[in-house]
Formats: C-alpha cells, sequence, structure tokens
C-alpha cells in the first residue's frame, strides 16, 4: 500500500495535476478527531518536541510535570499519576492500581529521568520488557533489558553498564534478579526504585499466581530496601493486602481507581456449549476487527480458528502448545496495525501487548474469576474509542475451569509426598535437585516447583550455587510445617471456587455490569454506568393481531403468484408433449396473427384451480418457475 502510494504521488508531481477525489479523500482520513473525555491514556498527549533537552534538577512534582512534557509529551498528567509521583519523591512505599490504558509505566519512566540511581522493574513477560525498552529508546531513556533471551556478548554488555550506574532503567524478570551476575553488578549501588509491574502475580489470590515473585521481598532487602513501586490493573482488597504483605512494604501509600471505563460496553450472552462457536461467528460478522477471542483450553481455541478460516474471517491464533516461533510470528501479525485480523487465544495472550485498536473482547468461555475477566477485557479501546467486551455464558463452562484449576495446582497429597521426599534426603545429609526430587515424590514437576517454593518462603530448605534443594530444620519441624501448608491449599482451593461463583454470578446477575464489578473491587455504593447489556435492554417484541398475521401471510401469498405471472408470459406456460393438443388450439388454429389467445383463459383456470385436461402443462409451468427461481 505504501509503495502504491508513493508512485501515486510521483505521478501526480510530475503532471502537476492534483487528483482532488484523492486529495479530498486524504484530508478526510487525516482529519484531527475531537478529544475524547474518556480517554484514559496517561494523560493528554501532544506533539512531542523535536528537540529533548537534559532533564531539569531536583525530585519534585515540578520537575515531574516538566519531564512529561518535555520527554514523553504529556501535557497533563492525571491526579491519580501525580498522587503516586509524592509518594515516591517523599520515600513512601506505593501500590498502584489503575485500569488498562492509564498510564502506569509513565510513574517509574519520569522518576528514571530524575533519580540518580538506577530504576529496577521488574516484568512477567519478555514481551513486555521488549515493548518498554523499544518506548524508551525512543524517549531517550537509558535502559537495558537482562533476560534469558540475550546472547552471551549482549548479556556481558548490558551487566557492563549496570555496573557503571547513574540513571539507568533496569528491566527484568524476577527469576533473573535472583542471578549472581546481576548481583555483582549492583554490588554497591542503591536502587532508586524498585519497581514490580503487574503485581497482581505476587499475591496467591491473584489470577495470575507466579511463584517466582515471592522472592521479591527478600532480593529487596539485599538491596538495600529501596522504596517499592507496584503496578496492577485488577486487584481486590484482599489482593492489594496480599501485596503489600510479601513485598514487606512499610505503611504503604495506596492508589485505586475503579476498573470501570466510559468506552467499554460490557455484555453477556446465555448460549449453549453446543451453538457457542455458530453464535460467535455471527457476533463476529457484525463487529468491527480487530478483536480477541478468549477460549478457556487449547482445544477450543484450535476449533474455533479453523471454523473461522472455513468462514473467511482472517484470524490467527495463540496458545501453549504452539511452538515459540508460532507464537511469536502469530503476535507479530496480529499487532501490526495494518490486517485487520481476529486473535483467537487462551488467557496466555494479552499480557503487555501494547495494541490500542482493540474493538471487542469476546469471551467464548468464562474465565477463572472477576479479576481476569476484567484484565482481559481492559485490553479493547485504549485509545479511547467505543469497544464490545461480550461474554458467552453456559454453566457447563464452570466445570471446564473446576477442572482446569486442580490441573494447575498442587494437591494436599503432593505436598506430603515432597515432604516424605525431603525427609528421606535429609536423613541421608544429601542435597537433591528439584528434578530428582519431584522423580522420587512422584509429583509433577511444575508441582514440585511451587511447593517448593513455598517451603523455601517459609525458610524450610534453601538452594546452593548449583540450585539444589539442603534441608535446614529436623523433621519434626518440617512435617509440622507441611501440615500448615496443607490447610492453606485448602483455603485457597476455596478462595478459587468462590472466585468461580462470582463470575456466574456476574453473568447472571439483573444488576448493572459495572455496578457488579465495581462492587467486588471493594467500592461501596457504585454509581449504573448506563451502557450495558443491563441498562440498556432490547426493546421487548412488538405483538402482532391475527389480522395482522393474515394480512402478511396473503402478501406473501400475492407475491408468490406474481413471481409465477411473468415466466407463463414468456412462453413456459405452453409446454406439454410433442403432437399433444387441446381443445383450444383446434378452436384458434387459423388464428392469422399468430398470437397465444389460449393463454389468459389458462390463467384464469390457473387462479379457479386446475382441470383435467391441463394437468401435465400445468405441472410444467411450476418445475420451470422453481428452477428459475433458484437460479
Amino acid at each position: 500500500m505504501e509503495l502504491d502510494q508513493e508512485n501515486s504521488d510521483s505521478v501526480q508531481q510530475a503532471n502537476k495535476k492534483p487528483v482532488k477525489a484523492r486529495t479530498r479523500g486524504r484530508r478526510r482520513s487525516n482529519r484531527q478527531r475531537k478529544p475524547n473525555p474518556n480517554r484514559r491514556s496517561g494523560g493528554e498527549r501532544k506533539r512531542r518536541p523535536k528537540v529533548i533537552g537534559p532533564p531539569p534538577v531536583g525530585l519534585n512534582l515540578e520537575n515531574c510535570r516538566r519531564v512529561a512534557w518535555e520527554r514523553f509529551g504529556i501535557e497533563k498528567l492525571h491526579p491519580e499519576q501525580e498522587a503516586a509521583l509524592e509518594s515516591l519523591i517523599s520515600g513512601q512505599d506505593t501500590l498502584v492500581v489503575l485500569p488498562t490504558g492509564y498510564g502506569k509505566s509513565l510513574i517509574y519512566q519520569i522518576l528514571a529521568v530524575l533519580a540518580e540511581g538506577p530504576v529496577i522493574t521488574l516484568f512477567p513477560l519478555i514481551a513486555l520488557m521488549r515493548d518498554q525498552e523499544r518506548s524508551l529508546d525512543e524517549d531517550a531513556v537509558p535502559v537495558v533489558r537482562l533476560d534469558s533471551t540475550l546472547t552471551v556478548k549482549a548479556r556481558r554488555e548490558a551487566l557492563e553498564r549496570v555496573r557503571q550506574g547513574g540513571q539507568l532503567v533496569i528491566l527484568t524478570t524476577p527469576e533473573t534478579l535472583t542471578t549472581a551476575d546481576l548481583q555483582n553488578a549492583l554490588k554497591g549501588q542503591t536502587p532508586a526504585l524498585l519497581c514490580v509491574d503487574e503485581a497482581h502475580c505476587i499475591s496467591e489470590w491473584g489470577h495470575d499466581f507466579r511463584p517466582a515473585y515471592l522472592r521479591v521481598g527478600i532480593e529487596r532487602n539485599a538491596l538495600g530496601r529501596p522504596t517499592v513501586l507496584g503496578l496492577t490493573a485488577t486487584a481486590t482488597p484482599r489482593v492489594r493486602q496480599d501485596i503489600a504483605e510479601r513485598m514487606q512494604m512499610e505503611d504503604p501509600t495506596i492508589i485505586a481507581v475503579p476498573p470501570q471505563r466510559d468506552n467499554l460496553r460490557l455484555a453477556v450472552r446465555n448460549v449453549p456449549g453446543n451453538l457457542k462457536v455458530a453464535a460467535a461467528g455471527k457476533l463476529l460478522r457484525q463487529l468491527r476487527r480487530p478483536g480477541i477471542v478468549y477460549c478457556a483450553t487449547t482445544k477450543t481455541v484450535d476449533e474455533v480458528y479453523v471454523a473461522l478460516r472455513r468462514a473467511r474471517i482472517p484470524a490467527v491464533r495463540y496458545h501453549g502448545r504452539m511452538t515459540k516461533a508460532e507464537r511469536t510470528a502469530a503476535q507479530e501479525r496480529y499487532t501490526k496495525h495494518g490486517p485487520r485480523i481476529v486473535m483467537v487465544a487462551t488467557s496466555a495472550f494479552g499480557m503487555g501487548i501494547d495494541k490500542r485498536d482493540i474493538r471487542y473482547i469476546l469471551h467464548l468461555q468464562v474465565p477463572g474469576s472477576i479479576e481476569q475477566y476484567i484484565q482481559e477485557a481492559g485490553r479493547a479501546g485504549r485509545d479511547g474509542r467505543t469497544s464490545h467486551c461480550i461474554l458467552l455464558y453456559d454453566e457447563s463452562d464452570l466445570d471446564i475451569q473446576r477442572r482446569l484449576n486442580a490441573t494447575g495446582q498442587a494437591n494436599m497429597g503432593q505436598l506430603y509426598s515432597i515432604g516424605d521426599a525431603l525427609s528421606a534426603w535429609a536423613d541421608v545429609d544429601r542435597t537433591v535437585a528439584v528434578k530428582d526430587l519431584a522423580l522420587s515424590a512422584q509429583v509433577p514437576l511444575t508441582a514440585c516447583r511451587a511447593l517448593c517454593n513455598q517451603l523455601e518462603k517459609a525458610q524450610l530448605i534453601v538452594r546452593d550455587s548449583q540450585a539444589k534443594i539442603r534441608v535446614l530444620v529436623d523433621t519434626e519441624t518440617l512435617a509440622a510445617t507441611v501440615d500448615e501448608l496443607t490447610r492453606r491449599f485448602a483455603t485457597k482451593h476455596r478462595e478459587d471456587t468462590r472466585r468461580l461463583s462470582a463470575i456466574a454470578d456476574y453473568a447472571t446477575s439483573p444488576e448493572c455490569r459495572s455496578v457488579f464489578v465495581r462492587k467486588w473491587f471493594g467500592e461501596e455504593d457504585p454509581p449504573k454506568c448506563g451502557q450495558c447489556d443491563r441498562c440498556r435492554p432490547k426493546p421487548p417484541p412488538v405483538k402482532q393481531s391475527a389480522t395482522t398475521r393474515d394480512q402478511e401471510k396473503s402478501g406473501k401469498d400475492k407475491t408468490k403468484r406474481r413471481r409465477r405471472r411473468p415466466s407463463r408470459r414468456r412462453g413456459q406456460g405452453n409446454n406439454r408433449p410433442n403432437g399433444e393438443k387441446t381443445a383450444d388450439d383446434n378452436n384458434n388454429g387459423n388464428n392469422s396473427s399468430g398470437k397465444n389467445t389460449a393463454a389468459p383463459k389458462r390463467r384464469r383456470r390457473r387462479r379457479g384451480g386446475v382441470q383435467r385436461g391441463n394437468v401435465e402443462s400445468t405441472n410444467s409451468g411450476v418445475s420451470n418457475v422453481n428452477t428459475n427461481d433458484q437460479d
């Protein structure tokens, strides 16, 4: 498309005759849109200055505003962003809960420009780190990225830049933060800020629990206890408290905004499971692309993807059973602005995807919690324009989520098996790798890792430089702690059941969708949104009287007779076997004009009924009419 545009512009300049139609079309497409008052994209963005000068000296709110405009092109910050900056400037630990697209990342980016020491930011996904690195490079902010995908040379250069100190943004993961090379590079330096993006991953009550986040509080002490900033889009009061405890925050400042966004249209449709694919196909033909269709299982993703391709709807898919190259290719194809396609994916897709023009989020199956649903639905309409968030609800979907929860979590029997195996290794005074421990306890490797993280947090075991596990307590203490953790797992199971029941209540509740969600996140008396399917119900169907139905039926019959008449006038009504003559042919055989005067009589007889003498002729005419209708 760009090549065709350049060629047309060059020809247009050579002939010096501008095409008015194209000029008018281009002006309409490039017209400035009116500002949307409901937009929450981190502030009002205007044209960025061409020259980026040195940052102002001094860490205060006024300089933060100057940096937001001069370096990032943000004219005005949201009050919540300014409140978070004031809290961090005073050295207070801060937890920020802002909706998707509100500009949470801008908080630590501004501080990174003004602070003297490095700013460490932890991300759960490498794709999100790459997007942040690209954005900071464009804004002339010094940044390095440390993750498992770097080459040996790139990692060595990044660590050398960390050793130099000064103003720097270090983007990494919780797993990389605990490595010895990064800790040695940070030795002697006190970070100005330790930021944890997607902080709900640190809470076992959150919807995306990550065991690696459990060591963030321990690593904070090793770094000299810098100020901590937690960022997330969704967190209930219980999750906020859990985040503050696990990150060892001291009297934190909590800044929370309700997850309601005025440009999102929430809706739920009750659709049986065997009709969901067909219902989704009809919706996708009506809704404007691009969009995302979320499914609970990889099997459903593949089925919907194949169905959309057969219906010639451009689509890509993304789930955990695909190869890394396939997932990367699908993500890159979807995120670029050119093709208007549909992404069919599991919950593994979406976190950190910087695509602002997603017009709808369709959940083919229910998610595991309200938090997960709002997190995924909030990825639509980040540009402030109207977008749709639709949930296709069926009660049988709850059973799917129950099976997924049972598969992804360690049960009490597995925990007891791990405890017995650790006691056996401790009796012989030997260390053991996680893989060998899982084999000896006959527990899946993923469950064994999660349980070892819990035991390590309880200071029952420790890992040496070779990642091998050593038991620190006696057998009796280990058994008692295992019993306590077992009770916690039982509590976790009840909590998952409660959250799954909440998503069912959301789908069946008669009240406003926004009111239900905001109450779930701790708001006491939220107002109605006026835009969801509960606030704007469909008009009831108009009742028709018997007279109206008879008139419509008679109108249909007249339409059918009108469609038959032209075919008879074209001569198709006179078909009959060769050599057969009727009385009308004998009477009109001497007609000099050659016109068929018997046709009007047959039409009149057709209205009144079919005579025995014209049965074959009439049937032939009807068959011709049907053939023409099919064509």
